[in-house]
């Protein structure tokens, strides 16, 4: 399945569909690094025919024709941890070029992930002028959306994100979701990955490879909350930002320690001299609690081994943090590419999440 991917970032959108059969042949980001990213791994994401481009969408005025669009355009506007001024921000018109790479290219399916903030910000309104846009694109499409949890398909990590996906209306079929695979609401009864098990294999204390402050090691706004999962269970979501990246789990555990939060205040925590993950011999007890690597954020992400991001250490982490999990697009785009998640039906239980131009 022929496929263009905008604002690809390093890649992880990309690695999931190909892992479900899809071929890349084109991809775009403004990002320099990631850009360096993809084009170092292209073997690994795409193919070694892949053409990358390095730039702003805004400036291609054609796009290869494709059967499936990708695209995760930027969601800082909409994200629950960003300002959420999505009029201010020139960004959150993104979406509109988006509809029109989907008219050139005239593909019959597309998949869009962004932050699940943005299913809820000004009552849904946002949400609802992207539907609009995606489903009257080209010959019209019918796009449903959902907000998935990374967690419950495999992925070591809780990663809550909002996935729209459009079907061109003379493909006559709707999309159903895939339905959780790991965690209490999936039907295999496989328990959630544990984050712990992922990076049990990297060295224990990789210098440089993770965030350290010169003269504070955690910030008051770091020690605002708790940020250290169990071993076995999955992490907390993996961030772009290098300094707010989750605790390794064989880090000290944190306890509460104050908390005004009616008032606006915020929690305040701190370290204890305890470990909760010693019933198992094999792992490892830090003194000093460190942040994750960028390496293990990596494999949390559920990125292969082999993969290494280009730039200095904190962009390694911001396109890590900003990337798709594989594993979560892989399970998306899998229904598409082998037709399991296509149906001459109307999902159900999904009122109000389907349009149609």
């Amino acid at each position: 399945m022929k496929t263009v991917s905008l604002f690809s970032g390093c890649g992880g959108s990309d690695l999931g569909a190909k892992l479900a059969g899809a071929e890349v042949v084109f991809a775009n980001d403004i990002s320099k690094n990631a850009v360096d990213t993809y084009v170092a791994h292209k073997e690994l994401l795409a193919t070694a025919d892949t053409n990358v481009v390095h730039g702003d969408v805004r400036s291609l005025a054609a796009f290869p024709e494709a059967e499936l669009l990708l695209g995760c355009y930027p969601c800082q506007s909409f994200s629950m941890g960003g300002p959420r001024t999505p009029d201010n921000d020139d960004r959150a018109n993104l979406y509109l070029e988006f509809a029109r790479a989907l008219t050139i290219t005239n593909a019959r399916f597309a998949v869009v992930e962004n932050v699940a903030g943005l299913a809820w910000l000004d009552k849904g309104a946002y949400l609802e002028q992207h539907l609009m846009a995606i489903a009257s694109a080209g010959k019209g499409y019918s796009v449903t959306h959902r907000v998935l949890d990374a967690q419950d398909f495999g992925v070591p990590a809780r990663r809550r994100r909002l996935f729209l996906v459009a079907v061109r209306n003379d493909v006559d079929a709707f999309y159903h979701f895939p339905l959780p695979t790991h965690g209490p609401a999936s039907r295999s009864g496989l328990a959630r990955a544990s984050h712990g098990d992922a990076i049990a294999h990297l060295p224990e204390n990789p210098v440089g490879e993770y965030y350290v402050h010169e003269r504070e090691q955690f910030s008051w706004w770091y020690m605002s909350r708790n940020r250290k999962r169990r071993w076995e269970e999955p992490s907390y979501t993996i961030l772009s930002n290098w300094r707010h990246t989750p605790l390794h789990p064989a880090s000290p555990t944190m306890k509460m320690v104050s908390s005004n939060l009616a008032d606006g205040w915020k929690q305040s925590w701190e370290f204890t001299g305890n470990h909760d993950h010693l019933d198992v011999e094999s792992r490892p007890a830090f003194d000093v609690p460190r942040r994750l690597s960028w390496r293990e954020a990596a494999a949390i992400q559920t990125f292969p081994p082999e993969f290494e991001p280009c730039g200095p250490v904190s962009s390694k982490f911001s396109q890590i943090g900003n990337a798709v999990p594989p594993l979560m697009m892989n399970a998306i785009t899998s229904g598409i590419v082998d037709g399991s998640g296509l149906s001459d039906s109307i999902p159900t239980g999904m009122a109000g999440t389907l349009w149609e131009k």
